[in-house]
């Protein structure tokens, strides 16, 4: 079994070509390979080394040219802020930022339902007249040109407080309880 390890040497050495080799049983009953013959030796063909060879790399298809991103449109009432409290006054101005709408695209601007986009200048400010008090809703809306909507604003709440007509605030008056002693100002109207 000693030979055996320089058996596989010389494969190893013998690379991708065949080799003779030549093997023999000494006196003494230790087997010898060599590349020499011997007269006692028996030839022994070894041959080459398995190979194997790759095939040439095939050429790639060239790379199609990436699709220019386009940004998603973009549709965000700024101003009035969502919650906002306007005292005293009928008249409201606010913004919005309107981009990447696409060519043919309408912007809707409404106000508790009622189309006011007539009233939003090319640099997305608005204003309002005649508002009446209480709770408002704005909400502004983009359609392509097949008249898809392409993009939607979050709706903004607020609200209009003026002096009621009687001379007091718009507040509530503080509830009262039947019997109960008045504190005063409490329930009294300025």
């Amino acid at each position: 079994m000693r030979g055996l390890p320089l058996l596989i040497l010389l494969g190893a050495c013998t690379g991708a070509w065949a080799a003779t080799v030549y093997k023999w049983v000494d006196d003494n009953g230790v087997v010898h390979f060599s590349d020499q013959p011997n007269p006692k030796a028996q030839k022994i063909e070894v041959a080459g080394a398995q190979t194997y060879g790759a095939p040439p790399p095939a050429a790639a298809p060239p790379a199609a040219a990436p699709a220019p991103a386009t940004a998603p449109p973009v549709c965000v009432i700024d101003t009035p802020a969502a919650g906002q409290v306007f005292l005293e006054t009928y008249a409201i101005t606010g913004h919005v930022t309107l981009a990447h709408a696409g060519e043919g695209s309408q912007t809707m601007l409404r106000l508790d339902g009622a189309d006011i986009s007539g009233s939003l200048g090319p640099g997305g400010g608005f204003a309002l007249g005649q508002v009446e008090r209480g709770e408002h809703t704005l909400t502004l809306q983009v359609t392509n040109d097949h008249g898809e909507v392409s993009c939607q604003g979050a709706p903004v709440s607020f609200s209009v407080r003026q002096r009621s007509a009687a001379g007091g605030d718009t507040a509530p008056m503080a509830p009262t309880v039947p019997g109960a002693p008045k504190a005063p100002g409490v329930g009294v109207p300025h």
